[in-house]
């Protein structure tokens, strides 16, 4: 008996203890809580505008902190990321929380970091100041590309540049609506792996590039004894006001750099033979590096077209065009269509390319051209083919007159009129070369028959009947039958509605005022779908998105080029009170910052959209 109570005091014993443990442990896991410090390092302590360094805010203790950076004038912080780090020494338990932050410099000199406030559990700590040194920006050589101002470091040089830009300069100066052909040419060393974040875009005001393509042409180049890859793009750049502007291209990527180093803790293994490229390639041993890349500034002037004997004709085409005109068939009949083809081919802004002039005269008519383009080997070059349909009306017409295409020739700078020799027809007359009938000769009346009187006759043969017998009923003609009526008033009002439509359409058409209301409606119909779509899935990119929309609409009300629209002309045109200002100033500074807005933030910006882009002309 006296082992089995034994037995039963042991479990009891055992439950004890382990309350005990737990006693001790919570006290033991307050004392760290309460006891919790915060410190701030950066590494390294001296580097360059190009390149930045790596800020750790560390607590120790605690289990949930806030950081607040503080606002140093040139400095730019990016969150990393975090770790924490739990250990337990002689049942005492500790937590350490690190977080990183990127820190970069807009230019060279001595920085200081205030202390860093840290709120945890309630309470507030600080963290000690950090001092560094931010070295003068490395650059590329004289003439062959400068970095960009902003947060992205610019283009960098280790032994050689690793990547620069070049345009090939056009002449210095042009005409409004003229196209330029431009050569952009980007060089990326080829000892480093490259990743283009965007297309090469123009800077500047007054001139505008169309969309570049994704698939530009690659060669290999050495530049000063370096191997470079080399992408070309062969493009064309339009002058949308005059005046001397200066302009420049820029390219943003990002160069993947090898890291060199053991990828072990240290003492694991031979820290050389894991320079091998083998084994930077198998760890990952890369480090990328956003850089943006810019070419040389460029001057170009932009005139303005003469006025004083511009021809009524001229539609805006601005280049050097040939012209040729044919027309088949040459033999019809009166009131058979010939097509008239007139081709205009050279090189220049082919968009404001119009059919060419062809006389108007009532021994024909002419119907509207269809336009067709074609793209030549060159990015200004092709030809445009306009097709007319033209109907005869006189049997006495033997030529169709010559038609005309007025363009500017900007190495003459003056206005050139190119006609195209007559083209001679043959036109026969309807029904040519059939005789008529001859009438025929009225046929003689039929001899008179001697009424024989009623009741004589002869002999063998029934009597003749003077009298006439019941009729039958007579033929009724068609036109006079209801249903034949009824079907002519049907087709009379379906004929109605067809006329009544077709005039509606045409109202429509020919009414600027209408379309340019559909069209505005539709803009910002999809406008705003894209910021919804931006604000719900992709808040990184809503500020651009709705950059993009403001230039759209702004665009199309003030008969601009949208991408030309900066934040000038709104604070210009714009009442002062206006919401789209703010919007805007605060997207261009998003596209450097690259920061996410609060949701509340983004309700508010929507909503200013929506109502001001609605209540454009």
């Amino acid at each position: 008996m006296a082992y089995r109570r034994r037995q039963q005091i042991k479990p009891a014993a055992g439950l004890l203890i382990l309350l005990v443990l737990a006693t001790l442990f919570s006290a033991a896991t307050g004392r760290c809580q309460t006891e919790a410090t915060a410190f701030a390092a950066i590494h390294p302590e001296q580097f360059s505008v190009e390149t930045g360094a790596i800020l750790t805010v560390t607590l120790n203790g605690g289990r949930q902190a806030e950081i607040r950076l503080p606002e140093v004038a040139g400095l730019h912080f990016q969150k990393r990321g975090t770790s924490t780090q739990v250990q337990m020494i002689n049942n005492s338990f500790s937590s350490t929380t690190s977080q990183a932050y990127l820190v970069q410099a807009d230019r060279p000199g001595q920085y200081t970091i205030p202390p860093i406030s840290v709120a945890v559990d309630g309470t507030t700590l600080t963290t000690n100041p950090v001092s560094f040194e931010v070295a003068q920006s490395q650059t590329v050589p004289p003439g062959q590309g400068t970095g960009s101002p902003q947060t992205r470091s610019n283009t960098s040089r280790e032994g050689a540049a690793m990547a620069f830009l070049r345009v090939v300069e056009p002449r210095e100066h042009s005409w409004v609506g003229e196209t330029i052909p431009l050569r952009i040419r980007a060089y990326f060393r080829q000892d480093i792996k490259v990743n283009l974040s965007s297309l090469p875009t123009l800077k500047g005001e007054g001139f505008v590039m169309p969309q570049l393509s994704q698939n530009p042409q690659q060669t290999q180049e050495d530049v000063n004894g370096t191997s470079y890859s080399v992408l070309s793009w062969d493009t064309s750049i339009s002058a949308v006001k005059e005046g001397k502007q200066s302009l420049s291209v820029d390219l943003d990527a990002t160069l993947l750099l090898p890291r060199r180093g053991n990828p072990f803790p240290p003492g694991f293994g031979d820290p050389d033979i894991f320079q091998d490229d083998f084994f930077q390639n198998a760890f990952g041993g890369f480090e990328s590096r956003p850089v943006t890349v810019s070419s040389k500034p460029f001057t170009l002037e932009a005139r303005a077209l003469p006025t004083a004997h511009q021809p009524r004709d001229f539609s805006g085409a601005i280049g050097h065009f040939s012209l040729s005109v044919q027309a088949k068939p040459t033999e019809v009949a009166v009131g058979d269509p010939l097509n008239l083809t007139m081709t205009v081919a050279g090189s220049g802004n082919f968009d404001l390319v119009k059919a060419p002039q062809f006389p108007e005269d009532p021994r024909w008519k002419t119907y509207p051209p269809a336009a067709g383009f074609k793209q030549g080997d060159g990015p200004n070059q092709g030809k445009k083919t306009f097709e007319r349909a033209v109907v005869i009306k006189d049997s006495h017409v033997t030529e169709l007159p010559p038609a005309s295409f007025t363009f500017f020739d900007p190495d003459k700078e003056d206005y050139t009129t190119l006609t195209s020799p007559p083209i001679p027809i043959t036109v026969k007359a309807t029904g040519q070369g059939q005789a008529a009938p001859a009438p025929s000769a009225p046929a003689s009346p039929p001899p008179a028959v001697k009424a024989e009187p009623q009741g004589s006759g002869i002999a063998g043969l029934a009597p003749i009947h003077l009298q006439m017998e019941g009729l039958q009923k007579g033929i009724r003609p068609v036109f006079t039958r209801a249903w034949f009526i009824i079907m002519q008033v049907l087709c009379a009002v379906l004929l109605l509605g067809v006329l009544l439509w077709r005039l509606r359409r045409s109202y429509l058409r020919n009414n600027p005022a209408l379309h340019r209301k559909k069209e505005m409606r539709e803009l910002f119909e999809s406008s705003m779908a894209r910021i919804a779509e931006a604000a719900e899935r992709d808040q990184t990119r809503y500020l651009a998105v709705c950059r993009r929309a403001i230039q759209e609409m702004l665009g199309r009300s003030w008969r601009m080029e949208p991408s030309a629209i900066t934040l000038a002309d709104l604070e210009k045109r714009l009442p002062p009170a206006s919401g789209l200002i703010a919007v805007f100033a605060e997207a261009e500074r998003g596209a450097y910052a690259n920061y996410a807005l609060s949701v509340d933030r983004i309700r508010q910006y929507s909503e200013i959209i929506r109502k001001e882009l609605s209540e454009l002309p």
